[in-house]
């Protein structure tokens, strides 16, 4: 926060200096055109005055060494102390007279009557000269241009000072009404480093700039997004560790009745429930690796153009062991259907649907994998189809199978866990597509398609 107060404080700053500093530069130009203008006048009108005031035998009454004006005629003491005059002959380029400040040469050396800028003797003046109508006598009366600056300054120190410490307190009061406005910011940033680790409540909006109000609704969104992405990770948690429990106190009654068999027939059958608890066990545990790592993101950076029929036959070569112990048949058709995504979520994807159909569907179940490339409006969709034969679901069922831990009822006595479609759900969703779930084959049995966007340039 100070780090914006600053920001705003140093664009302000920023703009009235530059806003002040040209109104100073164009006021300085102006003064100083009109003290050029009021000098100007002044010399010319001491020069008239001087030549005025000669006398007429002033060239051949010798050289004087010094010549004082009236007291009406001087300017105020302090002012101009360096200006000064000299009357010099016609022709002959001699001195008549000259006041004490004037340098020993002419300050205006070519002789020419009018303003001029000179150098004499190293020092620079400005310059007027006159002559009399009969050209004998030429006054020229000047000043330094340093003495002309700091008049300049005399005048300009004041106001510049002035000016400055109006500056100065500008910049206090915005600084004071920049801190105000930024008072309730403050407490939320305050709220914020206050409130516990997990507190997830929505910031007050409430006497909020209207600048930073979207800010902070925005923020309460993502807050209110967080506090439900925790909650349901705490569901997912409670639910995991209760579905976990259950397994693990039949894997250890079946050891323990293992252990204590009294003939080999009871300990075969506590084996053989023994490994059934495990594969479910271990089902259980990949379904939760495998939805943590779907719901960890980042499938985006990790897609890659892949066909769907090419994994639906990898995955059905997996399951071809499994489906011979229950005398199942599985089958793959259809053509090409690429589709640019995550290969393992999308292996996922299809090995909780092949998984899903065979236990559910039964003994001598028929399960069919089918891909193809179809047109939607004015999309083209890479399509997945599994189906199977077996007893289906009822109607109720089929807008709570992808509910995460619901199990749907069917006329088979399975093992399943009610995870692997809440899982096809969150993959598909994923990779921006769409699913929806139906009777399978035969008229009988259960079905879903799957739908996500083909591949760019793919047809």
């Amino acid at each position: 926060m100070r780090a914006l107060r600053t920001r705003l404080l140093v664009a302000l700053a920023t703009v009235l200096l530059s806003t002040w500093a040209i109104g100073f530069a164009i006021q300085y130009v102006n003064v100083l055109e009109r003290q050029g203008g009021e000098i100007d006048g002044m010399l010319r009108n001491i020069a008239e005055q001087i030549l005025q005031s000669l006398p007429a035998d002033i060239a051949t009454a010798g050289q004087q060494q010094q010549f004082l004006l009236s007291g009406e005629t001087v300017p105020a003491e302090g002012k101009f102390g360096a200006l000064g005059f000299q009357a010099w002959e016609h022709g002959t380029g001699r001195r008549l007279m000259s006041s004490r400040p004037a340098p020993a040469h002419p300050m205006a050396p070519d002789f020419v009557d009018g303003f001029a800028d000179a150098t004499v003797a190293g020092v620079p003046w400005r310059v007027f000269a006159v002559s009399d109508a009969d050209q004998r006598v030429q006054v020229q009366v000047g000043v330094p241009t340093s003495a002309i600056r700091a008049e300049l300054m005399r005048w300009l120190g004041p106001t510049l000072l002035t000016a400055l410490l109006l500056l100065f307190g500008i910049g206090v009061a915005i600084w004071l009404v920049i801190h105000w406005s930024l008072r309730p910011v403050l407490r939320v940033s305050e709220s914020l480093a206050t409130r516990a680790p997990l507190d997830l409540a929505p910031l007050p909006e409430h006497g909020l700039p209207n600048e930073f109000t979207p800010l902070v609704r925005s923020f309460n969104q993502l807050m209110a997004r967080l506090a439900q992405a925790l909650q349901h990770e705490r569901e997912f948690i409670g639910e995991a560790a209760h579905e976990l429990r259950t397994p693990l106190a039949a894997l250890l009654t079946q050891a323990q009745v293992l252990q204590h068999a009294s003939d080999q027939e009871e300990a075969g059958e506590a084996l053989e429930h023994l490994i059934a608890g495990i594969e479910r066990t271990s089902r259980l545990a990949q379904q939760l690796l495998d939805t943590a790592r779907v719901e960890s993101g980042g499938s985006a950076a990790r897609a890659q153009d892949v066909d769907l029929a090419m994994i639906a036959g990898m995955v059905a070569d997996e399951f071809e062991l499994v489906a011979l112990r229950s005398d199942q048949s599985i089958e793959v058709e259809g053509g090409h259907a690429p589709v640019h995504g995550d290969i393992d979520d999308l292996g996922i994807l299809v090995r909780n649907l092949l998984d899903n159909a065979l236990r559910h569907g039964g003994p001598g179940a028929r399960v069919r994998l089918e891909t193809w490339v179809e047109d939607e409006g004015h999309a083209r969709m890479a399509t997945l189809s599994v189906a199977d034969n077996g007893p289906g679901i009822t109607d109720g069922d089929y807008e709570r199978v992808f509910e995460r831990f619901y199990r749907a009822e069917n006329g088979h006595r399975t093992q399943g866990i009610g995870m692997g479609l809440s899982l096809v759900e969150r993959v598909v969703a994923s990779h921006g597509g769409q699913l929806r779930c139906g009777v399978g084959l035969e008229g009988r049995g259960f079905g879903i398609t799957i739908q996500l966007p083909a591949s760019k340039g793919q047809r």
